[in-house]
């Protein structure tokens, strides 16, 4: 999955178990846990805040049978009446806005409740707010 918050700040133990998709080949990569070190997720938002200067980073976690992992996420995500769109200072005739503005709470709170739903519902990503022919993601 993508988070579809701003960013998070992992902190985890040396067990692991964090994988990474690398974008070449869609392989799933290993983050090797650094002692006394966090981990930065850039996420949704950043990916439409830069209009795609930086990119959401898909990610899983994979369960170790044999030893308990700990980590603790912090997310951080703005108002819920802020109105997310690419930066106007990054928007040029030579680089138009790849996304349409999108309200982050109604996002939130949609993405959140389709949780819940049956496994066949697709939920609310931001690829639902790109604007026809600005990307080939």
């Amino acid at each position: 999955h993508k988070d579809g918050g701003a960013l998070t700040v992992l902190a985890q133990d040396d067990v692991g178990g964090l994988d990474v998709k690398r974008k070449s080949d869609g392989e799933w990569v290993r983050v090797k846990p650094v002692p006394y070190s966090y981990i930065i997720n850039v996420g949704d938002i950043i990916q439409v805040w830069s209009n795609e200067k930086y990119e959401s980073v898909e990610h899983r976690v994979m369960v170790n049978s044999e030893k308990e992992r700990f980590s603790i996420p912090f997310f951080f995500n703005p108002s819920h009446d802020v109105m997310v769109k690419p930066l106007e200072e990054l928007i040029s005739e030579e680089s138009p806005a790849k996304y349409k503005a999108y309200n982050w709470g109604k996002f939130f709170k949609t993405r959140k409740a389709s949780n819940f739903k049956k496994l066949d519902v697709e939920n609310i990503q931001i690829h639902h707010f790109q604007i026809s022919g600005s990307s080939d993601k």
